[in-house]
């Protein structure tokens, strides 16, 4: 079993593993300050922040024309099934990534003959490649996001940028639909946004998702703040679930990402303008869950296979049986982690 395939299979298993699973995301302008807010709603917790300097050498984990991309920009993300597939993140011009679950997404069966990425590593391919929601956007002419296995890896994404810029994005139909309005498109949870658009319209949400969609966007009407980033966490409250496992707020102008989770509720954060991106420079870490508080850039230390372990091992363990075939899998995983290197400069 080849290690890709391995990788690829993990995700759709992790993905289909929690199916109850759901998250909420918003953007907010509070007294003139840009702020994006997530809840990551899942059945287990563990996680590392990651961050990922610029030069990476990558070769995405899919089977059909699988991209290769050097990474342009470093970034900070969130990752809890290993590095490389994370499921939040933020780079250094400012640009917010966010997968959410959506079980009516349908992704394309081919690449079309363009380089492909697999539908959850596409959040660090943007992180690593754009600057802009724009790039984001022109993006999608030239890679193809895809899934291993369509019936289980359905998602799509919220992303924003220092401008103030923001679009959703859903493939449905094998076609990317795209909801490119500052003004409007500042919310997303588990529903399509035709759905969610038309529950808000008529005022009679059906379901979780739906209930979530208009509370958040009732909360970013709000316009005045004393304490944005208070006000910010109290909102992702409003909307939190019982399964919520982590709190994440983005400041794009200000490249800061304060987070807490269940099992460390206390206020920690981190700014990319401490952060050594150079090419060459070491990929640090630190455990979501660590017993700290303020800035974490003090208790960062090398990524190594030990950290990495340490949140396959949480994540995996709950999703799949004993045996041969968890510890391969859990074995190939930890294995591309350990084979991104920088790439050769001539």
């Amino acid at each position: 079993m080849s290690s890709k395939l391995c990788i690829k299979l993990i995700i759709a298993m992790a993905l289909v593993a929690h199916p109850t699973s759901a998250c909420t995301v918003m953007r907010m302008e509070l007294s003139g300050q840009l702020i994006v807010a997530r809840n990551h709603d899942w059945g287990t917790g563990g996680g590392l922040l990651i961050v990922n300097p610029r030069g990476i050498e990558k070769t995405a984990i899919t089977p059909v024309n699988p991209a290769k991309w050097i990474s342009r920009y470093g970034s900070i993300s969130f990752a809890q099934f290993g590095r490389e597939i994370p499921f939040a993140g933020m780079n250094e011009k400012g640009l917010t990534v966010d997968l959410l679950q959506l079980g009516d997404a349908t992704f394309p069966d081919d690449s079309n003959g363009k380089p492909s990425v697999n539908v959850v590593q596409w959040v660090q391919y943007q992180l690593d490649t754009s600057g802009t929601v724009a790039d984001v956007l022109a993006s999608l002419d030239e890679i193809t996001p895809m899934p291993f296995i369509a019936k289980l890896e359905k998602v799509h994404y919220f992303v924003t940028d220092a401008s103030g810029d923001v679009a959703v994005i859903e493939y449905l139909n094998g076609k990317p639909i795209v909801q490119h309005d500052p003004v409007t498109a500042c919310v997303l949870a588990n529903s399509t946004w035709d759905a969610s658009l038309r529950a808000s319209e008529q005022g009679h949400p059906s379901n979780s998702s739906e209930r979530r969609f208009l509370r958040a966007c009732s909360i970013t009407q709000k316009k005045e703040s004393d304490a944005p980033i208070d006000d910010a966490m109290s909102a992702l409250n409003k909307v939190a679930q019982s399964h919520t496992q982590w709190n994440l707020v983005y400041e794009p102008e200000r490249l800061r990402i304060t987070f807490q989770t269940r099992l460390a509720p206390q206020r920690r954060w981190i700014d990319l303008n401490e952060m050594d991106f150079e090419i060459d420079a070491d990929v640090v870490c630190v455990d979501v869950n660590a017993t700290l508080s303020g800035n974490v850039r003090d208790h960062l230390h090398p990524f190594a296979r030990q950290a990495n372990q340490k949140i396959v091992d949480d994540a995996f363990d709950a999703i799949i049986p004993a045996g041969f075939v968890r510890s391969t899998i859990k074995e190939m995983v930890l294995n591309y982690g350990d084979s991104l290197a920088p790439a050769l400069v001539e």
